[in-house]
């Protein structure tokens, strides 16, 4: 361990060496920026990204237009003990890598730091009672920070690194947390969180009680959620020179007493001189009734929104770092409106004047489509770790996947609170996916979960038909949902035929899908309005630049 952090400051002093003889990076004036996640997702990222897609997928993102890769590091999982900092070196491997490919490309590089969400081996507190114990308790304030100083040491330590940002998202689920907990509770709680001493120094004659989102005393409790954010992020700038941050675009209902309603606006930082990050999708202002968007219809609710967050052009100083003109939020499908998918080419094609003009950047929340995996250390780039080999051999390989002997099973359990289980979201069956490296025998690889019976994974050409990769083989559970969240999920794998290397193990019950590459890293739907929308973009901004 000693050995392999003095290791980790060599290759960082040797990357500022290097800086300092070549110079700095001449970064874009106009960011096109997409989040990467490899084959995963921002839950598991830096488990499942291997070193051989890494610099294809780099080379290809750059070739697809964009100027400028998102990389989400996640504290939990990264820093393994919020008491006394330790850290996950797989993890800070992995995050070397991924900032090496993205320089070698020639991208410039933007970290979203303190993710809270994780799949982790051991599940000890949720992402979002973590993120509140951050707000009250001085040892784990301390461990964050720790965290924070860190990745940013390493980060600066490549010339291609343009900034960090932290987001208010990691905190706002904690403080929406506290509004349900029991009015006793909340009491204490308003002490402890700050929220009465709060109310004291601003002058307000407001109850001393942490108040739910139908009373009236809510603002209060709102001003006090952005006061708390604003400190947080001051306390991490501290450690983190320059740190930008994603602030919370949208307005909370506030309802009076005699019928009127409030529109309760949050904290745009516009007095600090850092670079801001926001975020857009079409249910933005609509109706959401789910009602399809015609382009004219969108470019104004976009318009609206970024003079909104810019002062109507006065401060354009902010990178839309989730342009997420498709919108696929799971539990709102069906609800949020959506651009009519025939008129996205349309869309984008009007957009670009707008962002040109309103913003210094976007970026999109998905390079390519995926599953919403729970399985923790799904790829075996971590060896074993995670899972149980209960007979037979499962020899990890070097590039990922495990080597499974005869007659072996593998075994991982879930516990009933699963990070990335949306709860809110209806569910009756789960897929598993696989993908065989060698010769596969049919019938050799069978799965289950909990007691439900056994399920041969078949290929995926056998279950979707000639169009799915061929290489994947799949089978789909059927389960009670009220059982998995109360039991948890045992997932087992056994083979029975000849040795055989899965790469990856995918069991998930949802897909996110951007429109732009699919789950197999194939370009798909607006893919081609989407690189014409980065083009257009370019020759823009080098047209305004030059005139």
């Amino acid at each position: 361990m000693i050995f392999e952090e003095a290791r980790r400051r060599l290759r960082v002093i040797k990357r500022k060496l290097q800086t300092k003889l070549l110079g700095a990076v001449q970064h874009p004036e106009y960011v096109r920026a997409t989040h990467y996640f490899g084959e995963g997702w921002a839950l598991n990222s830096l488990q499942v990204v291997d070193r051989v897609s890494l610099r294809r997928d780099m080379a290809q993102i750059v070739e697809d237009g964009f100027n400028t890769v998102i990389f989400v590091v996640p504290w939990r999982g990264y820093q393994t003990d919020h008491y006394a900092p330790t850290y996950d070196d797989s993890y800070l491997r992995q995050l070397e890598r991924m900032m090496a490919a993205a320089q070698h490309a020639g991208l410039s590089i933007i970290v979203r730091l303190s993710y809270a969400h994780q799949v982790l081996d051991r599940q000890p507190l949720s992402g979002i009672t973590t993120i509140q114990r951050l707000l009250n308790d001085s040892a784990t304030q301390d461990a964050w920070l720790d965290y924070m100083a860190r990745v940013h040491a390493l980060c600066v330590s490549y010339r291609a690194f343009r900034a960090a940002f932290l987001s208010w998202e990691e905190f706002w689920h904690a403080f929406w947390r506290w509004q349900l907990y029991k009015p006793e509770h909340k009491r204490q709680l308003a002490e402890e969180t700050g929220y009465a001493r709060y109310l004291q120094e601003q002058g307000i004659d407001a109850e001393p009680v942490i108040p739910r989102p139908e009373e009236a005393d809510y603002r209060h409790f709102h001003a006090f959620s952005n006061h708390r954010i604003r400190q947080m992020h001051a306390l991490a700038a501290s450690r983190v020179p320059q740190l930008g941050i994603e602030i919370r675009v949208d307005k909370d209902k506030q309802k009076n007493a005699d019928g009127s309603v409030d529109w309760l606006s949050n904290d745009s930082y516009t007095d600090l001189d850092v670079l801001r990050y926001t975020y857009w999708a079409p249910f933005m202002g609509a109706a959401n009734e789910g009602e399809i968007l015609s382009t004219e219809q969108a470019i104004g609710l976009l318009t609206h929104a970024l003079n909104e967050v810019t002062g109507r052009g006065a401060d354009v100083g902010h990178i839309v770092d989730q342009f997420n003109f498709v919108d696929d939020a799971p539990k709102f499908r069906g609800i949020h409106a959506r651009i009519d998918p025939e008129e996205v080419g349309q869309f984008l094609h009007a957009a670009v004047p707008v962002m040109a003009t309103l913003s210094r950047g976007f970026g999109i929340w998905a390079w390519r489509d995926y599953r919403q995996n729970l399985l923790y250390n799904a790829r075996f780039l971590l060896g074993t770790r995670g899972w149980e080999v209960a007979c037979g051999t499962a020899r990890p390989q070097r590039h990922g996947g495990v080597r499974l002997s005869g007659a072996s099973l593998i075994r991982q359990t879930l516990p009933a609170r699963v990070s990335g289980l949306q709860t809110t979201v209806p569910f009756d069956e789960f897929e598993l996916v696989a993908r065989a490296v060698d010769r596969y025998q049919s019938g050799q690889l069978e799965a289950r979960i909990n007691a439900g019976p056994w399920h041969v994974l078949e290929t995926a050409a056998t279950t979707l038909g000639a169009s799915a990769a061929s290489d994947e083989l799949r089978v789909i559970f059927e389960v009670q949902r009220p059982m998995i969240l109360e039991d948890g999920i045992v997932i087992e794998l056994r083979n029975s035929g000849a040795p055989v290397t899965v790469d990856g193990l995918n069991l998930f019950h949802v897909v996110f899908r951007g429109g732009f590459r699919d789950e197999h890293g194939d370009p798909c739907g607006h893919y081609e309005a989407l690189k014409a929308f980065n083009a257009e973009l370019a020759s823009t901004v080098t047209a305004a630049a030059t005139d």
